[in-house]
């Protein structure tokens, strides 16, 4: 992935802006923590940090989307497109990060929503969403273990993105990938180990494998 100087300044600077943030909470809550918690008072600051820069990373994330949604399509890697997805990356793979030590596994979801997935109730979430922001997954739907589905994918120097839908029940396989684009219909499957390629559409109900996926049965 190509860089330049304008993703190490725009990322640093953001960054810096929500730690020195995330510090300055902390520092205002310190002497609370060292009356309640002792010598242990440091060990409770240091997991506040973590947390306020998980949720200040979340909420600056959201701020940027509002005012400039990622656009869809692809994108060359000198285009400001570009440098608005690697910041958008960066912001919400740290913030997850951060918050991810004190998140079990069934709470998992709740990373995503934070940064923008539109997910609903009773999921099962054994996978991974990148670029959650792009990304819909609907009630009682399943991402098996090891799962991937991506709102993005690089190829020949171009930046392709586009929204995932995955439908209430549906359920992608265990190692199985879904790309930009796609969709999932109510109740499809896509068995495991499979890729789902981009643009592709799932109709309800259907059950698809393959590399690429398609129609079984």
């Amino acid at each position: 992935m190509k860089s330049d100087w304008r993703d190490f300044v725009i990322s640093g600077l953001c960054i810096t802006i929500i730690f020195v943030s995330a510090l300055g909470l902390v520092f205002l809550i310190q002497p609370i923590s060292a009356r309640a918690f002792g010598h242990y008072g440091i060990l409770i600051d240091a997991g506040m940090v973590a947390v306020s820069y998980g949720l200040l990373s979340a909420a600056l994330f959201r701020i940027l989307l509002a005012f400039k949604p990622m656009p869809e399509g692809e994108h060359s890697m000198d285009t400001p497109a570009f440098v608005y997805w690697k910041l958008l990356t960066v912001l919400y793979r740290m913030g997850q990060g951060s918050l991810a030590w004190c998140t079990p596994f069934f709470l998992k979801p709740v990373l995503d929503i934070l940064f923008g997935a539109r997910i609903g109730g009773r999921v099962a979430f054994g996978g991974t969403i990148d670029d959650p922001y792009m990304v819909t997954v609907g009630e009682g739907a399943i991402l098996g273990n090891a799962s991937l589905v991506s709102g993005n994918y690089l190829s020949g120097g171009k930046l392709v993105c586009g929204r995932v839908a995955i439908g209430a029940w549906a359920t992608v396989g265990a190692n199985s990938v879904v790309l930009p684009g796609s969709s999932l219909g109510e109740g499809a499957t896509l068995m495991s180990g499979s890729y789902l390629m981009p643009g592709t559409a799932v109709p309800a109900g259907e059950v698809w494998r393959g590399n690429p996926a398609r129609k079984w049965k």
